[in-house]
């Protein structure tokens, strides 16, 4: 198991690049930075359809290629460690894979690679999360936009969620739903094989909350296995949202120990 990260050292310099989750935004991680180690550089780009300068048309495809490869110019000097969560870490993964020389590291809070659970023996959990994106696109196709937004916060956040978001919150979240849509296709479209994401040799972080639904559970336990130099850890009481609900613990756990240097990776 790779060691997890402890606060950078003194005089020492590493680059982050966190991505974050569906029905989400770069802003998801400016409650870390109060919590970052020192002369740390943290960089937190939106993904397509996020922000006005990575812009996404509504009805047109998305593909984790696609997403991977906007991202790539931050990656143009290498020498970079990715962080993502749920849907930033399936992205993340894809990144890495395309330009493995320029990662020095993964940390990933349940990275929703649901590919994989249609590849090995998880039928419960893949037919769990083709129901829920299959729901979230009917509704999505209908125009209730309100009503994926619900069904979608409920199932990853716990029984009546959606109701205790602000009004402005569900409106961000319901005018994310035809992206989120699209990010679903893309991650039942993905068929690399867990030998294809074996490839990649540099220390990965696999960070899971207790409390999260099986289907993504199931896939960190698949990752940190097949993986050559990946390792799990669980955090008690945190459910898949936890890098959003307790961004102190979540950040605590990422940098405990230092990141990887050039050479270790």
């Amino acid at each position: 198991m790779p060691p997890s990260p402890e606060p950078t050292p003194p005089g020492t310099h590493a680059r982050v690049i966190a991505l974050h989750s569906s029905a989400s935004g770069a802003r998801q991680w400016d409650a870390w930075r109060e919590h970052l180690p020192a002369a740390l550089e943290f960089t937190a780009p939106s993904l397509m359809g996020y922000a006005g300068d990575n812009p996404w048309h509504e009805d047109t495809p998305v593909s984790l290629a696609e997403e991977a490869c906007r991202l790539e110019p931050l990656l143009a000097h290498g020498g970079v460690h990715l962080l993502g969560h749920s849907y930033g870490g399936a992205v993340a993964l894809e990144l890495a894979l395309r330009c493995p020389q320029r990662v020095l590291s993964l940390t990933l809070y349940e990275p929703v690679r649901f590919g994989v659970l249609r590849m090995h023996d998880t039928r419960t959990a893949w037919q769990a999360v083709l129901a829920l994106g299959q729901a979230v696109r009917e509704h999505v196709r209908a125009r209730r936009l309100h009503e994926a937004g619900a069904l979608f916060v409920d199932y990853w956040s716990g029984a009546r969620a959606w109701e205790h978001c602000t009004p402005r919150r569900r409106e961000a979240i319901a005018a994310c739903m035809p992206k989120v849509d699209a990010e679903f296709a893309a991650l039942f479209a993905d068929a690399r094989p867990l030998s294809a994401l074996c490839r990649l040799r540099m220390p990965v972080r696999l960070l899971a909350g207790s409390a999260s639904p099986a289907p993504v559970l199931r896939v960190a336990h698949l990752l940190a296995a097949a993986l050559p130099n990946a390792g799990l850890c669980q955090l008690d009481g945190l459910g898949h949202m936890g890098p959003v609900t307790a961004p102190a613990q979540v950040a605590a756990a990422v940098f405990s120990r230092p990141l990887p240097t050039p050479a270790q990776a």
